[in-house]
């Protein structure tokens, strides 16, 4: 659910974690919001009761108010490194510099996320953009100044607000009816609660279930809105996400199902045709030659 008017955060608290060696660090206090930018390297993130995912630098994480824990590579599970262990874009590289900042979780603007955690992607423009200039302006600021206490205040407001307009653009980048669900509590509940996490093996039932509905009571709100069941608005997002994935890592497509929460590889590749109208190997191709230098081409 997103919470935006007349938004006022108090209590708002700041500071730098850094790693130059192996770390698991362990957040479990389930009373403040947290936000987090990774200014260098890479780590992995994991939230309480989900997967750890790895976020390079520029990425940005907000918690809703869940225990939650940052970790290197070393301490990942055999079972979650699998083949994603040895991927240079899974790698990660110390030393890790994290900025991180925090409030009373009464005042957070986004609530009942699954997991408790958003992710914004360094490559989600502007907001990633904007979020990262707001933390270099309060890294300039004298913290034992009540005058900048203040700007403090609005600087993290800025960082907040960057976070909402991020959900609200993925759903309009899908696509979606946004301007018919934007005052529908319920279904904006579900939406911003698969954003969260999109790698969740989302159902009907769990999306009902995040937005406080019954199966069929939520399935019939969503038609009308969307005119298409839930499910064919969720996997039309997430092969948008794929695409951009395709476009950005050379993650294989096992991997990338997996991130999506599609399943199978072939059912991924089955789905992409079909919305894209070319393999996601085709699509890949073609992006690197968009991207390429001139000279390349």
């Amino acid at each position: 659910m997103l919470r935006t008017p007349d938004l006022r955060l108090v209590g708002v608290e700041f500071g730098r974690l850094r790693f130059d060696r192996p770390f698991r660090l362990a957040k479990p206090d389930p009373s403040r919001a947290n936000f987090y930018l990774v200014r260098k390297g890479g780590a992995w993130f994991r939230a309480q009761g989900g997967k750890a995912i790895f976020l390079p630098t520029g990425s940005v994480v907000g918690v809703e108010g869940r225990s939650h824990e940052w970790l290197d590579s070393s301490q990942l599970h055999p079972a979650e490194r699998g083949a994603r262990h040895g991927n240079a874009d899974f790698a990660g590289a110390l030393p890790v510099e994290i900025f991180t900042g925090s409030i009373d979780r009464s005042v957070a603007v986004l609530q009942r996320l699954p997991w408790g955690s958003i992710v914004i992607p360094a490559r989600a423009e502007p907001y990633a953009s904007l979020i990262a200039k707001a933390v270099e302006m309060l890294e300039c600021l004298d913290e034992g100044s009540s005058s900048e206490r203040g700007v403090a205040r609005r600087l993290a407001e800025i960082i907040m607000l960057q976070i909402v307009g991020y959900a609200r653009e993925r759903l309009l980048k899908a696509n979606l009816a946004f301007g018919s669900i934007q005052h529908d509590e319920y279904l904006l509940r579900a939406m911003t609660t698969f954003l969260a996490t999109p790698g969740k093996r989302w159902t009907v039932a769990d999306l009902a279930a995040s937005a406080g509905l019954s199966r069929a009571a939520f399935a019939q709100r969503f038609r009308c809105a969307f005119g298409e069941p839930p499910m064919a608005t969720i996997n039309r997002f997430r092969m948008l996400q794929a695409s951009e994935i395709l476009a950005d890592s050379s993650a294989s497509i096992s991997v990338i199902a997996e991130q999506i929460g599609f399943g199978s590889s072939a059912a991924l590749v089955r789905a992409f045709k079909r919305q894209f109208g070319q393999t996601p190997g085709c699509w890949r191709r073609s992006c690197r030659l968009e991207n390429a230098p001139l000279q390349t081409r």
